[in-house]
């Protein structure tokens, strides 16, 4: 049986912890060459951080270590059984949005991660419109940091609401999911959580 090939683009503004899920899901997946999880340690340990800063993963440039933010566009790819994946980790940054653009030009779904803590904010908006102007079908809203707000049900189920209701008011389609997850943690990443 062939392998169906996903293209993803992933989006966030700043420090809604887009880099730290991308690297939480290819650990957990078991999609980390040992030479590059060696490196991420060395470099946790560098920067004084308490465990491995799985965020480095993907923040391949030397700007982006330094400054803590995601600039250009990263591609990782990875295999399950059943499907091939090419994920675009795009900028959140607003003054890099048009990485965004570059990344979710050839996407069949995307992820947009929004803080629990800031809710929807300017920049998930136009996340959210880029992928829907597209023709991104599907976009899964990932509300991270949800340990933050102690899994609190009503801040999830208030963002979900303000993302859909957004993609409603957009001219294209697009079909917005909401899941909570704290990808720090690994809560909801790979598997479900309680």
């Amino acid at each position: 049986m062939a392998r169906t090939l996903l293209r993803i683009a992933t989006a966030g503004s700043v420090d809604d912890g887009k880099s730290t899920l991308l690297g939480r899901l290819l650990h957990d997946l078991g999609a980390l060459s040992t030479d590059t999880l060696d490196a991420v340690q060395r470099a946790s340990a560098r920067r004084g951080d308490a465990g491995v800063n799985l965020a480095l993963v993907t923040d391949g440039l030397r700007a982006e270590r330094e400054q803590g933010i995601t600039i250009d566009v990263a591609y990782r790819f990875f295999a399950t059984e059943r499907r091939s994946f090419i994920i675009a980790d795009t900028p959140g940054h607003e003054q890099y949005t048009r990485n965004m653009v570059t990344g979710a030009s050839t996407a069949d779904a995307a992820v947009v991660l929004v803080d629990a803590r800031a809710g929807l904010v300017a920049q998930s908006q136009r996340h959210l419109a880029i992928a829907a102007l597209l023709g991104v079908g599907t976009v899964v809203v990932a509300v991270n940091k949800c340990d933050l707000v102690g899994w609190d049900e009503g801040v999830f189920r208030t963002i979900a609401t303000q993302a859909r209701n957004f993609a409603l008011g957009l001219p294209w389609p697009t079909d917005v999911i909401a899941v909570p997850v704290s990808a720090l943690h690994g809560d909801n990443v790979i598997e479900r959580s309680a």
